[in-house]
């Protein structure tokens, strides 16, 4: 078993910064993802241009910002280990596909997984492009394709303005009067001929081999709309998968509950990012980061314990 000073399973924004933050202060780091590296900001939305992160006036392309914290974290001598984690034990073993590890302390940085509606017809036509999507990597992939988009959140906006220019019709269907996203965002749409349902839930996805058809509620009644493919952009639900026979702190939706040094109820454990209880609703990068920054300040101060502390 390998031994480490700290072990970060997730390499999003929010494992990668405290990652890096410890190995400055000279601990042995190693942080593990099954995924890409960079989180989602590389996975799902590679395209989307952020707006809110500081030091960049103009925006900057997601991927290339999670790809410039991959580098900087490499650089840094952060060991990087493309493996899934299945299991994390109360006595900080990571168990992953290719091995074991064990930890003075664990940071737990899973973050989130686009949410299911869980109507009919969606796990009928949610893999192999058969037209549900929960996200728009490759907006040339919706080439003449007319869009249905579900959502009233930055998530749901973005996408459909990704999709505008390219899809040959956009429809946004939410169930509330108003949206939650960018005001700037709406508006984008509304000017480059997106179509709005207001107060409309989308209810099933009808077709023979791939989307052919939505059947959504709205205000008037029963609607049906003819499409060629629907993207879910409502929500995020945590990957709470790995920690389950943990013991730690959860609340209802299954977010780690964590204080303001980022400690969770279990001794030695962290948890930072978007799988925290209480920043479901500031999902943003900048907040994973400081959650980052904050755990590995004070894991530096439990294992090292300088003398200032």
């Amino acid at each position: 078993m390998e031994e480490y000073d700290v072990v970060v399973v997730g390499g999003g924004p929010g494992g990668l910064t405290a990652g890096m933050m410890a190995s400055l202060r000279g601990l042995k780091v190693l942080v593990l993802d099954g995924g890409a590296f960079g989180g989602l900001l590389v996975s799902l939305y590679p395209k989307k241009l952020i707006l809110n992160y500081p030091g960049f006036a103009e925006g900057v392309a997601a991927r290339e910002l999670g790809e410039a914290w991959v580098r900087q974290a490499q650089g840094y001598g952060v060991v990087m280990k493309r493996e899934r984690v299945v299991e994390i034990t109360p006595e900080r073993v990571v168990r992953s596909t290719e091995g074991e590890y064990r930890g003075r302390a664990t940071v737990i940085a899973t973050g989130n997984r686009p949410r299911e509606l869980g109507i009919p017809g969606e796990m009928d036509f949610n893999y192999l492009d058969r037209g549900v999507h929960y996200y728009v990597t490759e907006p040339q992939a919706f080439q003449g394709k007319r869009v249905l988009v579900v959502g009233g959140g930055d998530t749901a906006l973005d996408a459909a303005l990704d999709l505008l220019g390219v899809a040959s019709e956009v429809c946004i269907a939410h169930r509330r009067g108003s949206f939650r996203a960018l005001e700037a965002s709406v508006e984008r749409a509304k000017a480059g001929g997106a179509k709005f349902l207001y107060e409309t839930e989308l209810e099933q996805i009808l077709g023979e081999e791939r989307v052919e058809r939505a059947v959504l509620r709205g205000r008037d009644g029963k609607i049906e709309l003819g499409i060629d493919a629907v993207v879910l952009a409502v929500g995020q639900v945590p990957n709470t998968e790995i920690y389950q026979k943990l013991g730690l702190e959860t609340d209802q939706e299954g977010r780690i509950v964590a204080d303001g040094e980022q400690r969770t109820s279990v001794k030695g454990v962290f948890a930072v990012g978007d799988v925290v209880s209480g920043t479901g609703a500031l999902e943003l990068i900048l907040v994973a980061a400081s959650q980052g920054a904050v755990a590995a300040h004070h894991i530096y101060m439990d294992l090292a314990q300088p003398y200032w502390g």
